[in-house]
């Protein structure tokens, strides 16, 4: 099936590995030219190498801080200019550490709001005219399965995240009529470091080791198993597709059956 994807500009955040690396991997097989941005620049420069190599698409890299606005200006810069415009965006942030409501303080609620939300908030609105002069664009965000299941552990998470989903909703909204959707995706256990340190911090806390946490996961998955990136990657770019065209203003479950609830 050819996904209407060739041809097309992406910016892939937090994709220098882990799901955003995976997502900027779908994208890029089916032809889109892509920008991968993160902190890591030695290795965003040869994960571009290598995708450019791979696939036969365009691909630039440029180190950004999410947190910060002057960094999020330049990447809009670095974008447009190498790119021309872009019609697919994908937000993505390393997630924040797991505390409990009573462990955040003011200062650590205003940083990952800046990074969580702001970071998205600001690269889309320097995107986002261009989607809709064209009357076509897909802004799509990573979120957490906290937003289902508030996690009293995870926070900032369960919180930032279900912003993120609010947000999403009423843009979708209002941009439906110029061809852009915009979606969410719902992560289940992801096979990532990401998962791995959220394991070592549970067995911590439960004094157990880690192997013993990611069995008792693996044991309660209906599937048996946990995720791969690759399923992860292949939803997203689902939904960056021609196909995906009457889906907005949703958030897609990626979990294999694992998050116990109807929505």
């Amino acid at each position: 099936m050819d996904l209407g994807l060739k041809g097309k500009r992406a910016l892939v955040m937090g994709s220098s590995y882990g799901m955003g690396n995976g997502v900027a991997r779908g994208l890029a097989a089916e032809g889109a030219d892509v920008v991968l941005t993160a902190r890591s620049g030695d290795i965003l420069e040869k994960e571009a190498t290598d995708i450019a190599n791979r696939y036969g698409v365009k691909v630039e890299a440029i180190t950004c801080d999410f947190a910060k606005d002057e960094e999020i200006d330049r990447l809009i810069d670095f974008t447009l200019n190498r790119l021309g415009g872009i019609d697919i965006q994908f937000n993505n942030c390393g997630g924040p550490p797991r505390l409990l409501p009573s462990e955040v303080d003011d200062e650590t609620w205003r940083d990952w709001f800046d990074l969580i939300m702001m970071s998205a908030i600001r690269v889309t609105n320097g995107t986002l005219s261009g989607m809709r002069e064209r009357g076509w664009g897909r802004i799509l965000s990573m979120t957490s399965s906290n937003i289902l299941l508030a996690a009293t552990e995870n926070v900032l998470s369960s919180s930032l995240r279900m912003s993120l989903v609010g947000w999403s909703k009423s843009l979708s909204n209002e941009v439906a009529k110029d061809g852009v959707t915009v979606n969410c995706l719902i992560p289940g256990r992801i096979e990532t470091e990401r998962v791995h340190h959220g394991d070592i911090a549970r067995a911590k806390r439960a004094g157990v080791t880690a192997a013993d946490i990611k069995a008792k996961m693996i044991s309660e998955a209906p599937m048996g198993r946990d995720g791969t990136v690759q399923e992860m990657a292949d939803a997203a770019v689902l939904l960056c597709s021609e196909q995906a065209r009457y889906i907005t203003g949703s958030a897609l479950k990626v979990d294999g059956g694992r998050i116990p609830t109807s929505l």
